[in-house]
């Protein structure tokens, strides 16, 4: 079973399920924050600590280099997308926070819900 979890900064004032869409089709979104890939990777360095990144894949401290869990990621221009296989919770929550930490809320296209 995968999980996606989508992030974007700004565009607060918006629908995020339109936002959503807009960035999954490779549209700016004008309130939209533009992404800094080298920001983004350097979070997965400091605050996802033991975690191993190949340029596609993030995986948990423990996981098999070749297996799950491991969640698929997206750095788009405005969007930042985790496909989570295997998915559980508690990796989930360390990526939220790691993307927190920037200024990026969550998006969970599953429950069509955006968080604080």
């Amino acid at each position: 079973m995968s999980y996606n979890l989508a992030f974007w900064a700004g565009g607060d004032d918006l629908d995020p399920g339109s936002v959503y869409t807009r960035l999954n089709d490779e549209q700016h979104v004008d309130s939209v924050d533009m992404v800094d890939r080298d920001r983004v990777l350097r979070v997965f360095a400091e605050d996802l600590p033991g975690w191993t990144w190949d340029g596609q894949f993030l995986r948990p401290p423990g996981s098999d280099p070749e297996g799950t869990p491991a969640y698929e990621v997206s750095i788009g221009e405005q969007l930042v997308e985790f496909i989570g296989y295997k998915f559980r919770g508690e990796h989930a929550n360390e990526i939220i926070g790691a993307m927190h930490s920037l200024g990026y809320r969550l998006y969970d296209p599953q429950i069509l819900e955006r968080f604080a």
